[in-house]
């Protein structure tokens, strides 16, 4: 309750500002937010007035601005030095939003996609109609040897970074079709990372739309080989002509998957005509 001649005590403003009393001890002790005044028995009492000047540090903490940073400018408050505080401290909040909303938008995308990949039944060789799709590429050929994998991923990591990309969707690979046929397992020529905007000067590779071969794999890379066999073997039988190149990308990995046997992989082949 408010004393007209002593203030809130430090309980009574804790609560009005929704913090802990520790919070207003350890301000008062390093000489940030002090009380209005100390009752002769040692207890704090803070005056209304200063709620605003609390709610200011508050929202400045909120922002990540240090406490010592802070306290430089109530050592030398001036109404310039706060609307100057205020006008960066602003302009910083807008750069952050913007970087939380696409944040935002990038985790409801990726919670899309797991939520496709989870409705997947693997094993199985299907024809589908894909939209156009657009990836950022750089040369991998030989990835299949663990050493030039590291290599090359981390070439085409620095390379989407180079050119701001950043995707909800795993990285992929491109193999041409009549490696996959000869069983050439080195034949990998791309690094790929899916993008639903294609930026700016980045070397892209574009899947047009079309009729597709896929199939879905659960397993490792090791493995997914399989797949390969499968996706043309089923080509033949059915008299279709997979185009030159088959797609493989990772629907579900290391994020939600513990190791690379149980990862999600899809291989996409274009239907060049039917005979």
């Amino acid at each position: 309750m408010y004393r007209e001649k002593m203030g809130f005590t430090t309980g009574e403003f804790a609560r009005l500002c929704g913090v802990k009393k520790h919070t207003l001890f350890h301000y008062d002790a390093i000489g940030i937010f002090s009380p209005a005044l100390r009752g002769e028995n040692g207890y704090r009492y803070y005056a209304p007035a200063q709620m605003e000047t609390f709610n200011v540090i508050a929202a400045l903490k909120e922002l990540g601005v240090p406490l010592a940073e802070i306290r430089a400018y109530l050592d030398r408050r001036s109404p310039a030095e706060l609307l100057a505080l205020l006008e960066r401290e602003q302009a910083a909040l807008t750069r952050k939003l913007l970087r939380l909303g696409h944040i935002r938008r990038l985790m409801g995308r990726k919670a899309e996609l797991t939520r496709q990949a989870m409705a997947v039944v693997p094993g199985r060789v299907e024809t589908e109609e894909q939209p156009e799709r657009w990836y950022v590429v750089t040369p991998a050929a030989g990835i299949t040897d663990q050493e030039r994998f590291v290599r090359v991923m981390a070439r085409h990591l620095e390379y989407c970074a180079a050119h701001g990309v950043d995707s909800p969707y795993a990285l992929g690979t491109l193999m041409p079709t009549d490696a996959a046929r000869r069983g050439d397992w080195d034949g990998y020529v791309s690094c790929c990372t899916q993008v639903d905007v294609p930026p700016e000067g980045a070397e892209l590779f574009t899947a047009p739309a079309g009729r597709y071969l896929t199939y879905c794999h659960a397993g490792s890379f090791d493995t997914v080989r399989e797949g390969y066999v499968r996706l043309l073997a089923y080509a033949d039988a059915h008299a279709l002509t997979p185009g030159p190149w088959v797609l493989e990308d990772v629907l579900l990995d290391e994020l939600c998957c513990k190791g690379y046997e149980q990862y999600l992989l899809k291989l996409s082949v274009p239907i060049l005509d039917e005979i």
